[in-house]
């Protein structure tokens, strides 16, 4: 079951460090590119935010087929895709190669792991057989083991082993929090029809956009995201004369962080203006890293016991394939 590979992401993160110091980037680069979409592409949101937080050079992400056009042969490109066989991915990487620019892949295989050996380029393999959102362990930990083995160390092995066993201290707590949220969310949010708001500050927006994603394809829900201070400064607004008052609202806050506290609890006194339903989830965690786990865990965690309330298959996603099916009609050129 879905549940049980979440609950095994300690395992997982560990079976990357083993091979934590295996693959190297040569040379000196002055930014990294992480180009991937969907489950993969939330890897470069992550990285983007510890990055920022303790990191040298900076982050972007690119969760398109279209490369920026300062991307050069000092940057390094990070292409990602879990499947291997992600269209958009596949042509980043097709442009980034005729650009002759330095290329690392991370797949479990696919197309992209036949073109990069075929091309000559680094491959960085993490194990297959499971959905990518749920494999965002091994994704994220491969490419921090790359970098740190590199010369730009955002998260150490130390730490990345200490993260490991927070999971497993967390894990028990984690899942009957997450038991409560997703009933929560069946009784109070899907019964009767209400929008999911997902409310946060900042640096935890990622952490908010990957919850809002865990719920769009686990428990095929629409979910709204608003992240603070930005959302004072417009969405806001349409809180003063509301075409809907149908809303719950989970809040996504870090203790450790006063100001981010405060924000989620003016973003509450608006909230509450048209809607009586919240749900707070407060991040547990030593750093930055522990804490964005931590919250995906639950993330992964409520919305997959919500599809089970729901009679829903988590695994399945219609409608993602059917776009897939679309894709070559739509980017030929």
């Amino acid at each position: 079951m879905l549940r049980e590979v979440y609950l095994s992401w300690s395992e997982m993160i560990r079976g990357v460090l083993e091979k934590w110091s295996v693959h190297r980037v040569e040379g000196v680069f002055d930014e990294v590119v992480v180009v991937g979409m969907g489950g993969s592409g939330i890897v470069g949101d992550y990285l983007q935010v510890l990055a920022a937080e303790r990191g040298t050079i900076p982050v972007y992400v690119v969760k398109s087929h279209i490369l920026p056009h300062f991307v050069d042969r000092d940057s390094l490109v990070l292409l990602i895709s879990y499947s291997g066989n992600t269209l958009e991915t596949l042509l980043a990487f097709k442009r980034a190669i005729m650009s002759e620019l330095r290329v690392v892949v991370v797949s479990s295989g696919g197309l992209l792991e036949e073109e990069a050996k075929r091309k000559g380029v680094l491959h960085v393999g993490v194990p297959g057989g499971v959905v990518p959102r749920a494999s965002l362990p091994s994704m994220l930990y491969s490419v921090l083991g790359l970098l740190d083995t590199s010369g730009y160390s955002i998260v150490t092995l130390k730490e990345a082993e200490k993260s490991a066993v927070f999971l497993d201290e967390v894990k028990s707590f984690v899942f009957e929090f997450s038991s409560v949220l997703a009933k929560w969310l069946y009784s109070e949010c899907v019964v009767p029809g209400k929008l999911v708001v997902i409310a946060t500050h900042t640096p935890m927006g990622v952490l908010a956009l990957r919850f809002k994603n865990e719920l769009n394809e686990n428990s095929k829900l629409h979910v709204k995201v608003d992240v603070a201070p930005e959302w004072m400064h417009n969405d806001i607004v349409g809180c003063e004369a509301p075409l809907h008052r149908d809303y719950c609202v989970i809040e996504i806050v870090d203790l450790g962080d006063t100001t981010g506290r405060k924000l989620v609890e003016f973003m509450r006194s608006i909230y509450s203006e048209i809607t009586d339903s919240f749900y707070r989830v407060e991040l547990r965690g030593e750093n930055t890293l522990e804490k964005l786990l931590y919250g995906s865990l639950i993330g992964g965690l409520t919305s997959t016991l919500l599809a089970e309330l729901r009679g829903i298959d988590p695994l399945t996603t219609r409608t993602i394939e059917l776009y897939k099916s679309k894709t070559i009609e739509i980017f030929r050129e």
